[in-house]
């Protein structure tokens, strides 16, 4: 089933989210049609510049509409060996520009905005830099939190094969492991790595992974 939103003229679809049921949250961001020149104009951007997007910074800002607007004006859009997504960003970069983002700019998928969404604890120093916030798992009586790095996740989130399986399940697996290793004072590969060595493909349950921002 789908849900439209409505901006004045300017209407978007987005699937509808069960928590109760597993899913892959991608793309995790999608960005409201813009109308140009009397035609919408729908932005195409991956999730990684997405977030990129989301986290960059700068002195001077411009609304995304007015930004967008101004970047196809310019033509900036033509460079095709860039993509869209990081023309965009690397305009933006060029000119010493970032996005005021509005709430009605982007529908983040429903997946990350549930109450029972995981957050990083705003004094917790190993999260620094990190967008996303994985659900504490217990493993033999020892409750561990896994850190993973955004292009870690977002590469987890867009595995394009591998066996489904629960993502928690392969966190509490990996996290076993790692206990096993450091017994043995053994190196301890990466988790995405470790998760392609298995030839998995995690799927996700509401309160699974959160995003946030900072």
């Amino acid at each position: 089933m789908k849900q439209t939103l409505n901006y004045g003229k300017i209407s978007w679809a987005y699937n509808d989210f069960d928590p109760g049921v597993h899913c892959r949250p991608s793309p995790f961001l999608a960005f409201v049609p813009i109308r140009i020149n009397g035609k919408l104009r729908s932005p195409k951007f991956s999730d990684k510049i997405s977030l990129q997007l989301l986290k960059h910074k700068s002195e001077k800002k411009l609304l995304f509409i007015d930004a967008y607007k101004q970047w196809v004006a310019e033509g900036s859009w033509i460079d095709r060996d860039l993509g869209e997504g990081r023309a965009f960003l690397r305009w933006l970069q060029k000119n010493k520009l970032s996005i005021e983002w509005k709430i009605s700019d982007m529908k983040l998928h429903s997946y990350f905005s549930g109450e029972d969404a995981p957050k990083h604890d705003p004094d917790d120093e190993l999260a620094f830099d990190l967008s996303f916030a994985v659900k504490p798992v217990e493993v033999d009586g020892r409750k561990v939190k896994l850190y993973l790095q955004d292009e870690a996740v977002l590469s987890l989130i867009n595995m394009p094969y591998g066996e489904d399986q629960d993502f928690l399940e392969l966190v509490s697996e990996y996290v076993r492991l790692r206990f096993q290793l450091e017994e043995w004072k053994a190196p301890a590969p990466p988790f995405l790595d470790w998760v392609k060595s298995q030839a998995k493909r995690p799927v996700f349950l509401g309160g699974q992974l959160g995003l946030s921002l900072k």
